[in-house]
């Protein structure tokens, strides 16, 4: 048995009490010195611990949803932009319920750009919210999060890189009566520093004429500039419209191109178009796959309708790129007035088809474009020897016989692949040959159970045009220039046109 010797202390005899006492004397130091090693403040610019969610209940006073559920976490951020509707709870009045964190993912950032992020909330005291700012390695470097500078937050960054950057928003006080709130997502460039540089002076050329200087850069480029190649492209999401984008050119040049790119999935149709157009404006949209491969376009929803419209049934899973331009048909002098909206969906095909209501939706189309580059339509005419609306002959070789639908049932879109040659049978073999093709012939497409066209296209230069058309009927092909209509059955098809010769020709 171990026996604790009595210490003295000033007289005193200390026993197992003397012991005890030294015990919690000893561990109150280490309490002290751990305290004593952390930091005496954070730098409130950098980061602030925020209150733990589960830690705040929200009692609804209102029958509160979420305009875009789901983006709880780092790994399922919704793309940065202005949102409306959102909601940290979702519930019903009288319900008391833990908040939850709203992330929201800025890429392709502009060096020295400055980004300002806003989170309001809609009612009065409804939310009091905060917002902590992580770069590419989902570290904090910014954090509102003071409940004392009213109910809103607002973050301020100059992006030191192109990102990704993630702004996480939360409640911060502990009570909360559900409700939305909105975010607002601003973006501006550097201010330029003036220089003494001397105004640029016309260069005169060897034929004496002088070279302009170059045109100076526009104020008032969209919130995703700049995005005028595959490299830059806009990340986007389906479901959601993107307002207030525009054509204004970024840096100086005179003509805006505009590249999204959308995360796909196979077996899933996507729908894009643009909507909202400023007067006169008039789009085209070609898409292209993850490999930069065109696979299509749209110049006109429908004739006279300048909006533009493309389906695509996805094959694999990656990024598909939208490319949304003016084809040059917009003036640079009115480029400042040249707005639109751009809206992508997402629809599982089959899918029984909804009643139609008072302006139904026309169906959509993967055409191929008129245009690879967003330049004017031009048109090559066939040899002026052939007869336009004498002498074509149409023949057509199905793939396949589609199974008839129900009767009773709305098919659903069937995509069906035409591969259409036009040639110019000079040697009157009945058959095309080298050379033979005929180039820039515009050919339409329609749904004949609905009558809507669907796609349309120019023929190569080796008088060849293929694309897909979406239908729920059979496919009518017409050839305006020719005077050709023809319907075409089936799952798909080769159709070749033959242009005879005129009669007596040699």
């Amino acid at each position: 048995m171990v026996r604790v010797r009595p210490l003295s202390l000033g007289g005193v005899v200390l026993g197992i009490t003397a012991l005890f006492l030294l015990l919690l004397t000893f561990q109150s130091l280490r309490t002290t010195d751990s305290l004593a090693a952390r930091p005496d403040q954070v730098d409130p610019l950098r980061f602030q611990p925020a209150l733990h969610a589960n830690l705040i209940t929200c009692t609804l006073a209102v029958t509160t949803t979420d305009s875009i559920p789901g983006n709880n976490s780092f790994d399922t951020a919704a793309i940065l932009a202005d949102y409306t509707g959102l909601a940290l709870v979702q519930g019903v009045p009288g319900e008391a319920k833990n908040p939850s964190e709203d992330y929201f993912r800025l890429d392709n950032a502009v060096l020295g750009w400055t980004y300002e992020v806003i989170a309001a909330p809609d009612g009065l005291g409804n939310y009091n919210l905060g917002i902590i700012v992580y770069d590419a390695a989902r570290t904090p470097i910014i954090t509102d999060a003071n409940p004392l500078d009213g109910n809103l937050a607002r973050v301020t960054m100059v992006a030191g890189s192109t990102g990704p950057f993630y702004f996480k928003v939360f409640q911060i006080s502990h009570q909360c009566s559900g409700g939305t709130y909105r975010l607002d997502a601003n973006a501006a460039a550097p201010t330029p520093t003036p220089t003494a540089t001397p105004t640029p002076t016309a260069t005169p050329t060897p034929t004496g004429t002088a070279t302009p200087p170059p045109p100076t850069p526009l104020s008032g480029v969209d919130r995703f500039e700049p995005n005028y190649d595959f490299d830059r492209a806009a990340t986007i999401a389906a479901g959601v419209t993107y307002d207030n984008l525009n054509f204004i050119p970024w840096g100086g040049t005179t003509q805006d191109n505009d590249f999204f790119k959308l995360w796909v999935k196979p077996g899933l149709l996507y729908t894009c178009e643009t909507l909202n157009l400023a007067p006169g404006l008039d789009t085209n949209i070609i898409i292209y796959d993850h490999n930069r491969n065109g696979l299509g376009g749209n110049d006109d929803v429908t004739p006279g309708d300048y909006r533009s419209r493309i389906s695509y049934l996805s094959t694999y899973e990656g990024w598909l790129y939208v490319l949304v331009g003016h084809g040059g048909r917009f003036p640079y002098s009115e480029v400042q007035n040249s707005t639109y909206s751009l809206r992508c969906t997402v629809e599982v095909p089959g899918l029984p088809t909804p009643a139609p209501t008072a302006t139904p939706r026309p169906p959509t189309a993967t055409p191929v474009p008129k245009d690879w580059t967003p330049t004017p339509e031009t048109f090559t005419s066939p040899p002026p020897t052939a007869t336009p609306s004498t002498g074509a002959d149409l023949s057509v070789r199905l793939i396949s016989t589609p199974t008839p639908p129900p009767p009773g049932v709305t098919p659903s879109p069937r995509f069906v692949p035409l591969d259409i040659l036009v040639y110019y049978d000079t040697n009157n073999d009945r058959s095309p040959g080298a050379g033979e093709g005929v180039a820039g012939l515009r050919i339409l497409a329609y749904d004949t159970l609905t009558g809507e066209q669907v796609t349309e296209g120019v023929t190569d230069e080796m008088g060849r045009l293929r694309f897909t058309a979406a239908v729920r009927g059979a496919v009518r092909i017409v050839v305006p220039y020719l005077g050709i209509s023809r319907v075409v059955e089936g799952e798909g098809a080769s159709v070749y046109i033959r242009i005879a010769l005129p009669a007596g020709s040699p």
